[in-house]
């Protein structure tokens, strides 16, 4: 819903539009009296039935008793026309991301933002309230760089207690979620400790700890790889950093540090003591020949002139054939005959490497769905040469001919029956396998298709989805939803897309009468596509065309209804 200019809600008059979120507008209104600027959030995401708003003003009054010079202050909530809206502190001077270029901040900077980060969240974790969502978007920056963290409100409202679930749903940013928020499980003060981590790993090294991949991908590595250690970016952080960041971003919960406060002092020591080493301390020597003077002794005013006298010391004759060659040019000749041996090997072995280079071997994409294929490439090969790609763990085999630059690209379907896990793709001839990579495989996507509502509506339903377009493909649950409680479900229409090609996403079984936001998401932006409306049978879908400028490889169709985002995956070509 859109408000016009000059509307009032309580004492605030809207001013213009200044934003717009998973859970709906942001206008920035003005309280005339108080001479103050508010920024509105309106409320589509929460359901406006009784309950809902019931429990909104609830969540919303404990919200407004946070009082802390880092979180954003909540001034007014209420509801317009139905829909709640929660009135909060105006700050302009942009956000924490703004300031991320992917290029290492200096580490003084760095840590004057998270301590005051560090304290919000510790704050709010005093009081049972946990962000869920922390990321450099989420931190607004005063004029003096003072740190604010933001949408405390929003994700205190999505995730409470009081709200009912939705069985695999999560909210959060993927390059910044705990593994926790991933699996759809219990979620505490580490999972915001995490994202503190994550993004004080950014800050130091320039990068995420899982950059360069697509959705998929990085929700996967946050759950089952390890990240490169960040001195492996940036050296100059040492082991001891490496150490404090990583035990931050533990896999378990339990094996990170207790409190962020921890974790940022932590961080301030290994930085200070990777710094360099003061000057050395300068000792004075008393100078050759000369003692210094004893304990019983005082030093002269001045030393007497020295006096040489002739001396004559009688020489032995010595003919050249009786001078011994001293040891220490005898050991350095034997250096230098092992050197050189040392170095016909290795020039040895870097000719046998290049007359035999090992091949190369990648994959069209790391993560995907069984039944789906995947593209394996590979090259220094031998010319024209025959042999297989092996899929284990069970062996599937899929033959290859290598062309004469010997190159090797080969499409593969995934069977559906392999498992969901980490399967070894190899390439192999000649009766051995030269090289492998790792691919992940997730549980075989369930066709469904959505039924219509059992009485008609004006909401949109299936029968109005055009006949041409494909079954849609659902996103699996990791749980059984609760005995009676059908677990909403989204799907779309094409999996295989193209940049600017038409999609529909639907849904099931999302709270009646609610609203939907529509997101498409790449490896390098994130589009709104628009909002939908929820029928009474809970049932919804959206039409709209695939980003013109979407990065080719996995994407996402992110869905976010009343209580979390659901995620549906597609391929861009």
């Amino acid at each position: 819903m859109s408000i016009g200019t000059g509307t009032r809600l309580g004492q605030y008059e809207i001013q213009d539009l200044i934003g717009q979120g998973a859970m709906g507008l942001v206008y920035r209104a003005y309280h005339v009296q108080l001479a103050r600027t508010g920024a509105v959030k309106i409320m589509q995401g929460i359901a406006p039935d009784e309950d809902s708003i019931a429990r909104f003003r609830r969540e919303a009054q404990a919200i407004a008793q946070m009082r802390h010079a880092n979180i954003l202050n909540v001034f007014d909530f209420g509801e317009f026309e139905g829909t709640p809206y929660m009135i909060v502190e105006y700050v302009p001077g942009g956000s924490l991301a703004s300031r991320i270029k992917h290029s290492p901040m200096d580490t003084t900077t760095a840590l004057r933002y998270l301590d005051g980060i560090a304290s919000g969240l510790d704050y709010a974790h005093s009081l049972g309230i946990v962000h869920r969502d922390v990321k450099p978007a989420n931190v607004l920056l005063e004029k003096d760089g003072t740190p604010i963290i933001a949408d405390f409100g929003l994700v205190k409202l999505l995730q409470s207690a009081s709200v009912r679930s939705m069985t695999g749903v999560t909210t959060g940013t993927p390059a910044y979620m705990a593994p926790e928020q991933v699996t759809g499980s219990q979620v505490g003060p580490p999972a915001d400790r995490y994202s503190l981590a994550t993004m004080a790993y950014e800050m130091l090294t320039g990068a995420l700890p899982f950059d360069d991949e697509g959705v998929l991908e990085m929700l996967y590595a946050h759950v089952h790889r390890d990240p490169p250690a960040p001195s492996s970016r940036r050296p100059e952080l040492g082991p001891r950093v490496d150490a404090v960041l990583l035990r931050g971003l533990a896999k378990d919960p339990n094996a990170r540090w207790e409190s962020c406060e921890a974790f940022v002092t932590a961080l301030r020591q290994s930085l200070a003591k990777t710094a360099p080493a003061a000057v050395e301390r300068t000792v004075v020597m008393a100078p050759m020949g000369m003692s210094s003077p004893g304990p019983m002794e005082s030093a002269p005013s001045a030393w007497p002139p020295a006096v040489f006298a002739p001396v004559t010391i009688p020489m032995t004759a010595v003919t050249p054939a009786t001078v011994a060659r001293p040891l220490s040019y005898r050991r350095q000749d034997v250096a230098f005959v092992a050197a050189v041996v040392i170095l016909l090997l290795v020039l040895g072995v870097l000719a046998f490497a290049a007359a035999h280079p090992n091949p190369t071997l990648s994959l069209s994409t790391s993560t995907v769905t069984a039944g789906d294929t995947v593209v394996v490439n590979a090259g220094r090969v031998p010319p024209n040469q025959n042999g297989e790609i092996q899929l284990l763990s069970v062996v599937h085999t899929f033959p290859f001919h290598a062309d004469g630059n010997g190159n090797v690209s080969v499409a593969i379907m995934v069977p559906r029956t392999i498992g969901a896990g980490d399967h070894t793709v190899k390439i192999c001839w000649a009766s051995a396998c030269r090289a492998s990579v790792t691919l992940h495989v997730l549980e075989p996507r369930l066709l469904v298709t959505p039924s219509p509502p059992a009485t008609p509506t004006a909401s949109p339903s299936p029968s109005a989805t055009p006949s041409h377009s494909p079954s849609p493909t659902t996103t699996p649950t990791r749980s059984p939803s609760p005995s009676g409680t059908p677990a909403p479900v989204i799907s779309v229409s094409t999996y295989n897309v193209k940049a600017g090609s038409p999609e529909t996403v639907y849904g099931l079984h999302f709270s009646p009468g609610s609203t939907v936001t529509i997101t498409f998401v790449d490896s390098k932006s994130t589009t709104l596509e628009g909002s939908a409306g929820v029928s009474s049978s809970g049932y919804f879908t959206k039409d709209f065309r695939v980003p013109s400028n979407a990065t080719p490889g996995p994407a996402a169709v992110k869905v976010c209804g009343t209580n979390g985002c659901l995620y549906a995956t597609v391929s861009v070509s």
